[in-house]
């Protein structure tokens, strides 16, 4: 089988950044502990709601997250009868928008705004058509993207639909080019980004997509460097995309926080939650500093839990002390080390495997290429000199 390497920096300066890094516990969210709920962010305030609850009902209530003083308030809930789970929230920054989900076996297509100054809700036009539960969604200018789902007996939709904050209309756009629900998007530099999600068949997919608005098109521009999840959150950290837990194929649940450095194709793994994995939470992001709250656990807990970490210093600082450069990104059999013009041309390497064991030893030619094509798949340490890098073989 044909190997592709899938390579990021692990900068030693890491754990000299924890401080920067670290994660802290917030408030437990006030409301039931629950999955599948909807966030959103205005004025500094998070807004979280809706969401399957302990007892497997969905809600409707909503609190707020004041992210100055880390404190929760109870704001209006969504009108009576329309509790959902799966649904989509996003923003123009004055008012917020609630879309889809589903209650009781049936998808929904309508779509309710949320005055903050009036705090308030209002029905505003549903999408047309058939309902949709678990899209992605992110937004560009004054319009919201959303992205596949699941509509009734359909375990995946391939649709993407555009909603005008401002005129309140909706416009099918082109589809995307597979069908999948329950995946990651946001938005970096007036263009949206989609990873994950699960597909009709059951396969979890892990191809990143970019899409252009002005050419309605989406092109494939990397793979997540390991297995392919649903249900996790990615959220734009510094023009970066930051992705954090989720669950795979074979139903583990992750702690795991992933950045990926766009100009240069580049995926960091960052230091993870210290608690269980999960998945379903309601994720958001404001300046630096990446918040999750409640979700479910491998065990079938629902949670109520409220986490951030402050990402602003410690991706930044990284980039600066990165001093070597590890390509291709994806390179197929082998791999190159490119180190500072002043650095010594011959450099002992070392690769281990996930259990720390020595698997590949030798040192570097004048060309520093090294031969991994004996590798079995998996995730593989590499040390060289000042290089400290992570390898995932494929």
């Amino acid at each position: 089988m044909k190997k592709t390497i899938l390579l990021f920096i692990l900068a030693l300066g890491l754990s000299t950044n924890s401080n920067a890094q670290a994660w802290a516990q917030l408030p437990n969210y006030p409301g039931l502990e629950r999955d599948d709920g909807v966030a959103f962010v205005i004025n500094n305030k998070a807004y979280c709601g809706t969401g399957l609850q302990v007892g497997f009902s969905p809600t409707k209530d909503f609190y707020s997250l004041d992210l100055t003083t880390e404190t929760w308030t109870t704001v209006a809930p969504m009108p009576p009868g329309k509790e959902r789970q799966y649904a989509c929230a996003f923003t123009n920054g004055t008012d917020a928008f609630v879309f889809g989900g589903e209650a009781g076996g049936t998808d929904l297509n309508d779509c309710w705004m949320y005055m903050p100054s009036l705090n308030s809700w209002m029905a505003v036009a549903s999408k047309p058509g058939n309902g949709v539960r678990g899209a992605a969604y992110f937004v560009i200018g004054n319009t919201a993207y959303l992205i596949g789902g699941a509509y009734s007996s359909t375990n995946a939709l391939n649709e993407v639909w555009a909603y005008n904050m401002s005129t309140d209309t909706w416009t099918q756009k082109n589809n995307l080019p597979f069908a999948c629900w329950r995946s990651s998007a946001t938005v970096v530099s007036g263009k949206g980004y989609l990873l994950f999600g699960r597909e009709a068949n059951g396969r979890f997919r892990k191809e990143l997509f970019e899409y252009d608005p002005t050419a309605d098109s989406w092109t494939l521009i990397n793979n997540f460097p390991g297995a392919g999840r649903a249900y996790a959150t990615m959220q734009n950290v510094n023009n970066d995309l930051v992705v954090f837990g989720g669950l795979d194929t074979l139903n583990n649940y992750y702690n795991t926080v992933w950045n990926y450095y766009i100009p240069s194709a580049q995926w960091t793994q960052l230091p993870t939650l210290p608690s269980f994995g999960r998945k379903g939470g309601m994720g958001f992001a404001n300046n630096n500093i990446l918040y999750y709250t409640c979700g479910i656990d491998q065990t079938n807990t629902r949670l109520k839990e409220t986490w951030k970490t402050d990402l602003g210093v410690g991706i930044k600082e990284l980039e600066k002390e990165e001093k070597v450069l590890v390509y291709p990104n994806p390179a197929s059999d082998f791999i190159i080390l490119k180190f500072p013009i002043n650095s010594q041309k011959e450099v002992t390497y070392k690769i281990f495997d996930s259990r720390g064991s020595d698997v590949l030893t030798g040192t570097l030619n004048e060309t520093h290429k090294i031969d991994v094509k004996t590798l079995s798949q998996g995730i593989y340490q590499l040390l060289a000199g000042t290089c400290n890098s992570r390898i995932i073989i494929q």
